[in-house]
């Protein structure tokens, strides 16, 4: 490969390189305000992390209410990604291809000792993100296989 050819496919890479870091940080936003809902044991922190209107902001929300009324605290809901792709993406919506693992989460009754929950194993999932007047948002998660 001459010189020139050499440097273009070098930027290209840095780019989609940079991009995939970019659309990772934003993933990892909503990921951080997805948790606090969890900890806080407050949906309505879920409008930072989902398109209005949605199933999946619903499912959380009644996740959060069930382990509320069951008396249990959760310590944290992350995910390590394993992959990350960037499908499509314009100033609107992106798609994202994602293998990702929960890290363990522990719960416990207020005050009582922390217990971890069972396992989780890597999932491959398609994400789609939406920009609104308020951000980005989590509109679809497709999984995909795990």
């Amino acid at each position: 490969m001459d010189p020139v050819s050499l440097a273009c496919a070098a930027i290209a890479v840095a780019g989609a390189t940079t991009q995939s870091a970019d659309w990772m940080d934003r993933l990892d936003v909503l990921d951080d305000s997805r948790s606090a809902a969890f900890v806080r044991a407050d949906p309505s922190l879920l409008d930072d992390v989902y398109a209005a209107g949605g199933r999946l902001r619903d499912d959380d929300a009644a996740m959060i209410r069930q382990y509320a009324a069951r008396g249990l605290e959760i310590e944290d809901v992350r995910f390590d990604v394993l992959r990350f792709g960037v499908l499509q993406a314009s100033e609107r919506r992106a798609v994202l291809r994602v293998v990702d693992r929960m890290r363990p989460v522990r719960v416990r009754r207020a005050g009582g000792a922390w217990r971890a929950l069972p396992s989780d194993r890597p999932t491959e999932r398609r994400i789609v993100l939406v920009r609104t007047p308020l951000g980005w948002r989590i509109s679809a998660v497709e999984r995909l296989a795990g």
